[in-house]
């Protein structure tokens, strides 16, 4: 029998997944992809935001994907030297605007099983948390939410430089 704090739990989590689910955004599809032998279409990307009006300053980076993105390699949790620098800016922002909250998106490649990418994409936005957290972001402003293959999987993607762009965090800037 499970205690009232796992189902609190599980229902807050369920909650978070659903509302996420409810306001992504989907890019259009180009005409091309549709055709046999066109270039695989990158994953879809995270809102910027939650579009709340009233938000008047700009969110950071919102015309950078790259600086809002941190990749890891196959199966690991390990953030590189280009990660930590895209986390040294981005604690940067979040440090000066105090209204800024990240959530902090994790994704992996589409191979291995629903329960094992669901777990490494929590451990990857563990890792960018606790990293953010080192730079002096306070915890207020970080929010997890790990995805796994739940995207990833509904790709077609079959080579090492696609599952490699499905392999991140992104960082998902918010208002209070």
């Amino acid at each position: 029998m499970s205690s009232p704090h796992h189902s609190l739990s599980f229902c807050l989590a369920t909650a978070l997944l659903l509302a996420a689910c409810a306001t992504a955004d989907r890019p259009p599809v180009a005409a091309d992809a549709a055709k046999p032998g066109a270039e695989q279409q990158k994953p879809a990307r995270a809102p910027l935001s939650t579009g709340r009006p009233g938000a008047g300053k700009p969110m950071p980076f919102a015309d950078d994907e790259a600086a809002r993105t941190v990749y890891f390699a196959s199966g690991e949790v390990t953030i590189d030297s280009q990660g930590a620098e895209v986390l040294r800016q981005n604690a940067q922002k979040l440090k000066e605007d105090s209204q800024l909250i990240v959530v902090l998106v994790g994704h992996t490649d589409n191979l291995g099983s629903a329960a094992y990418n669901l777990a490494v994409a929590d451990r990857r936005t563990e890792a960018v948390s606790e990293r953010l957290r080192s730079l002096g972001v306070p915890r207020s402003q970080i929010r997890r939410l790990p995805r796994g293959s739940e995207e990833s999987s509904k790709q077609k993607c079959d080579s090492e430089a696609c599952r490699r762009s499905m392999r991140r965090v992104d960082l998902v800037y918010e208002r209070r």
